[in-house]
């Protein structure tokens, strides 16, 4: 990458350097034409040769030649035509003559170097000044499109060493990327064997436990260690559901069994299930169920996974104790689904990155909270699929509030619960 990124650098220094020697070259050039015009110009009305500095460049583009005899346009057009018109210089000019004394033109002429019929013709019907002194001023408008066309060699290999790089640069960031994915899926296999091993572990205890003759008479025992067999098998099951409902939501293949889902009810469903699982650390969920409209039209199965998924994440990331709060409300149009918890919340460097497949904000360790990197991921390609919005709140320390904007369903709600297949009034 530093040869290419020199190499580059080199171009370019030697592009400029070629431009100010075709600049310097273009400006001498017409230096001499100009000055041998004067010459011509002086030996014409009878006078000395003038003197070096006779011409001066202005600007870029002008260029002035400071005579004190009188002025013949007729010759000065023919001078100025013969002496510019050389291979070096045949480019379109326009030329002016100024009143020293007024500091105003008296007379201005544009000249076509085209036009071959009147490049040695001498005209007969131009002024002559006699009556002061005057500057001639030549101005040369397309000076640089004129410098640009003898730079094509130079400006050719630089587009051609531009796209040498460019398809270098892509390529060194296809092989990046190739290697940032390879790493993700070692991660990935990593974090994914770690995983299952926890609750495997816990399912080969428990069940080993059971196996004891001790236990048999032991009915609170019995249910402990059986609610824990269950859970540990649910959340392995919800985890493959998810990677393969993961890999039907990239490709396009799911197809969405849209239905009416009343969003208060599956919220009652969820935390009931959820505090099971946080009877035994002492965590809380509070409802806030202020929607008016709560119906929404979209498949139960994705919106469960997406729900569950934020209440999975709001207890995971708890700062001790989870307190979670899931609430509704309707505004525009829309029920605005928010699950908020008081955790560690998510830096803003992280915020953008957090849906991406397989990212795991960094917690200090890899493994200490359960999880693949896929469930706001998956959340993503579901609100996508739906046409739902997700937004962001979060600060470090302070927790985070994920909510979901989702249209309301605008049907009379007991045409949804009597089963009606399509909104009605």
């Amino acid at each position: 990458m530093m040869s290419i990124t020199g190499a580059l650098i080199t171009q370019i220094y030697w592009l400029r350097k070629a431009l100010q020697v075709k600049q310097a070259n273009f400006d001498q050039a017409v230096m001499l034409s100009l000055r041998r015009v004067a010459e011509r110009l002086e030996v014409s009305a009878g006078y000395n040769m003038p003197t070096l500095d006779v011409v001066k460049k202005i600007s870029q583009r002008r260029f002035i030649i400071e005579l004190d005899n009188k002025i013949d346009c007729n010759l000065l057009d023919f001078y100025l035509r013969t002496e510019l018109a050389y291979p070096g210089l045949n480019m379109d000019f326009e030329y002016t003559i100024l009143d020293v004394a007024t500091n105003q033109p008296v007379f201005n002429q544009k000249v076509d170097i085209g036009e071959e019929d009147k490049l040695y013709a001498i005209s007969t019907n131009l002024p002559v000044f006699d009556e002061s002194t005057y500057i001639i001023e030549v101005f040369f408008p397309h000076r640089a499109s004129f410098i640009g066309t003898k730079m094509t060699i130079w400006l050719f290999s630089s587009f051609v060493l531009i796209i040498v790089v460019f398809f270098f640069a892509y390529t060194i960031w296809i092989i990046h990327q190739q290697l940032r994915i390879l790493q993700l899926q070692k991660d990935y296999l990593s974090t994914v064997a770690h995983q299952f091993k926890t609750p495997l572990t816990t399912v080969s205890l428990a069940a080993q436990a059971l196996q004891h003759d001790d236990f048999r008479n032991e009915e609170q025992r019995l249910k402990t260690y059986g609610r824990l067999i269950e859970e540990e098998s649910n959340y392995m099951k919800t985890q493959v559901d998810q990677l393969l409902n993961l890999a039907s939501l990239e490709q396009d293949k799911i197809a969405l069994k849209l239905e009416y889902i009343d969003v208060h009810e599956t919220i009652q469903e969820l935390v009931q299930r959820f505090t099971l699982r946080l009877e035994r650390i002492g965590g809380t969920v509070r409802k806030q169920l202020n929607a008016s409209m709560p119906l929404i039209f979209a498949d139960r199965n994705q919106f469960t996974s997406a729900l569950w998924n934020l209440l999975d994440n709001a207890v995971k990331y708890a700062d001790g104790t989870p307190q979670v709060t899931v609430s509704t409300h309707n505004e525009d149009g829309n029920l605005y689904l928010s699950v908020a918890d008081r955790g560690i919340g998510i830096r803003k460097e992280h915020q953008k990155k957090i849906f991406e497949k397989f990212y795991r904000v960094p917690t200090g360790n890899v493994h200490n909270v359960k999880g693949f990197g896929i469930g706001l991921h998956h959340l993503k390609l579901i609100a996508n699929a739906h046409g739902w919005k997700i937004h962001l709140r979060s600060e470090p320390g302070q927790g985070s509030t994920f909510t979901l904007i989702i249209p309301i369903a605008q049907v009379q709600y007991e045409h949804a619960k009597a089963g009606s297949p399509y909104p009605v009034g």
